[in-house]
Formats: structure tokens, C-alpha cells, sequence
């Protein structure tokens, strides 16, 4: 019998975590609130496998090599995506341009936000593509930081990405208190420094992590899933809202989800097309909800039942092109293809 780990707990946990992004996108109600836990989980799980490999690398320079060749993933997965998003983008960047005027300086915010995400935009047509622009930059940001400004001091530099996250929470979660102008926007790079640590630290201790209780931790995920939804609801009392980007518990609610997915086995024969569809909902979903968009302004449904169907028929649509994007790839054999999951 094979004791190769698979993580099918994991490919199950990135296919929950995908949905929860696009129940936020829909606007679905609990769900969008729950559903922010989506991307600081893919950010832990992400630099976890990451991590799980370069840290049993001995040499600088077989690191730079996988270093090099993840971030050629990465950017793989982000220029064949914005392939198909070239009439999106299209639109939405003559709309940047009426909007800007046609100068030096809007030409170089255009191209400024394009690479870098620094402010909210969607100039490039597929507004989700923030969190692999960011992971782009931001893994190989935070290995430098962390070897060479930090000398590789976990405490210290725990402490440098969790006052960055507490600047990140004064701007979302808390933001109707601390009322602070973000110089940085939320959906930019630094915001992954404290979940790229988390991985790091869950690769480093993988052994340790695997000595935890099952079940005390799927409680412990329980209680957390609770508290964290109630404090986005206690924080739309006091006049924030309900389904918030950071908050207090955003970080150990997801650092506990990532552990359990560690250590959950599902009896399932192969757990593949959840690995790879969860990268294609995430991917496709923009394309989905401007369909729908499209359709809602013929069809002009009510509120709730917009958001209802936009949550379902962004999902079935994504299937459907799963499958369609499946028989091209076996029938063309096109390596590259492979890129886009």
C-alpha cells in the first residue's frame, strides 16, 4: 500500500474555497460573508506547497530555480487567462480612458495598475486576476525580506506581517472606526505577507501539524467559522459591514481551515477535477458574471433573486466551459492548455 500524502482533503477545500469567491461576487447573502475566507486560504495552502518543496532545497541556487519556475506558473496562468479576457479588456480600458484623458500620466497609471494592482481597477477585464498578480509579486518580495533585511528571524518578522495585517484590518473590517485613507489598495500584494508566512511556518512544522487531532481541530474550525461570521455581523452593527475583507479572525479562522484540510482524508478514488476546476471557477468566474449582468438587465429579476441565480449560473456555466476547455486540451494536446488549471 502507497503512503504518498495527496491532499485530497485540500483540492476539496480549494473547490469550497473558489465557490465562497464567487458567493461574494454574487453578493449571496451569508454566504459573501463566509466566502472571504476563499482567498487566504488559497494564499496559506498556495505558499504552503511551495514552501514544502524549497525548504528541502540545500542550494541558492536550486531555490532561485524553483523559485523561477513557480513564478513561471504563476505568470503562465495569468497571460493565457488574459488572453480571453482581450475583449473585456478592451472595454473596460476605453472606459479608463474617458474616464482619465489621454496623458503621460494616465498612461503610466495604466500600465502602473496593470502590472502592479495598486489601486482597484479592472482595466485588464478580469478583476479576480488581482490575487495572482499579487502572489506573483509577493512570494518572492517576502523571501527577500525575510532572509535579507530580517536575517531570517520568524519572530521578527511574524511581528513586521502582522502589523502590516493590522493596517490591512484598520482599512476593511475596523475601517468604520479608524476611518484611515488606504495608501495601498486592499487587493494588492502585501495583504498575502502574513499568509505566506502561515504557510512557511506550516511547511516548516509539517511534522508537528500532522501530530494534531483531527477532530479537535474540525471543532476548533467550527467555533472559529461561528465567531468569525458573528464578527462581521457585531461590526455591521456598529456601522461597518457584513462581509469585510479583514477582520480580526480572518487570519486564525483561515489559518485553522488550511490545518484541517492538512490533515482531511476524504475517501474519494481521485480528487483531480476538483484541484483543477477550483482554478477554473476562480479564473472563468468574471466572464460568468458579466454574462449574467448582461442577461439581468433584460431580464431585471428582484434583488435576492439575482443574487441567487448569479451564484448558480456562474457555477454551471463554469462546468460547462470546464468541460469544453477538458476535450480541447486531450484532443489538441497543447501543453500549454495544461497552464490554465
Amino acid at each position: 500500500m502507497s503512503n504518498k500524502v495527496t491532499y485530497k482533503g485540500v483540492d476539496c477545500f480549494k473547490l469550497l474555497a473558489a465557490i465562497g469567491v464567487i458567493a461574494i461576487h454574487s453578493a449571496l447573502p451569508f454566504f459573501e460573508t463566509l466566502g472571504r475566507l476563499g482567498l487566504p486560504y488559497f494564499a496559506i495552502i498556495t505558499s504552503f506547497f511551495f514552501f514544502k518543496h524549497y525548504l528541502k532545497l540545500h542550494t541558492k541556487k536550486n531555490q532561485i530555480n524553483y523559485l523561477k519556475k513557480f513564478e513561471l506558473r504563476l505568470i503562465w496562468l495569468y497571460f493565457l487567462w488574459q488572453i480571453i479576457y482581450i475583449p473585456l479588456a478592451i472595454k473596460n480600458s476605453k472606459q479608463f480612458f474617458i474616464y482619465n484623458g489621454l496623458s503621460f500620466k494616465s498612461c503610466f497609471k495604466y500600465i502602473f495598475d496593470l502590472l502592479f494592482k495598486l489601486w482597484p481597477s479592472n482595466i485588464n477585464g478580469w478583476f479576480p486576476s488581482w490575487y495572482i498578480i499579487g502572489m506573483i509579486f509577493a512570494v518572492p518580495f517576502s523571501i527577500i525580506v525575510y532572509k535579507y533585511i530580517f536575517k531570517q528571524n520568524n519572530y521578527l518578522y511574524g511581528l513586521f506581517c502582522a502589523i502590516v495585517e493590522f493596517y490591512f484590518i484598520l482599512c476593511s473590517g475596523l475601517g468604520f472606526l479608524a476611518h484611515l485613507n488606504p495608501i495601498i489598495n486592499p487587493d494588492s500584494f502585501p495583504r498575502f505577507f502574513i499568509y505566506i508566512f502561515l504557510g512557511f511556518l506550516l511547511a516548516k512544522n509539517l511534522k508537528v501539524v500532522k501530530q494534531f487531532n483531527k477532530q479537535q481541530i474540525l471543532n476548533l474550525l467550527l467555533v472559529f467559522v461561528i465567531l468569525f461570521y458573528l464578527e462581521n455581523v457585531t461590526i455591521k452593527l456598529l456601522g461597518g459591514g457584513i462581509s469585510n475583507d479583514e477582520t480580526i479572525l480572518t487570519v486564525p479562522t483561515s489559518l485553522i481551515i488550511v490545518i484541517f484540510s492538512i490533515l482531511y482524508e476524504p475517501k474519494i478514488s481521485s480528487t483531480v477535477y476538483f484541484r483543477q476546476f477550483s482554478t477554473f471557477l476562480y479564473c472563468f468566474q468574471a466572464w460568468g458574471l458579466a454574462i449574467f449582468d448582461y442577461l439581468n438587465g433584460f431580464a431585471n429579476f428582484g434583488t435576492t433573486t439575482s443574487e441567487i441565480l448569479k451564484f448558480i449560473f456562474v457555477i454551471i456555466i463554469a462546468m460547462f466551459v470546464f468541460q469544453i476547455y477538458n476535450f480541447v486540451r486531450a484532443k489538441t494536446q497543447w501543453k500549454y492548455l495544461n497552464y490554465m488549471v
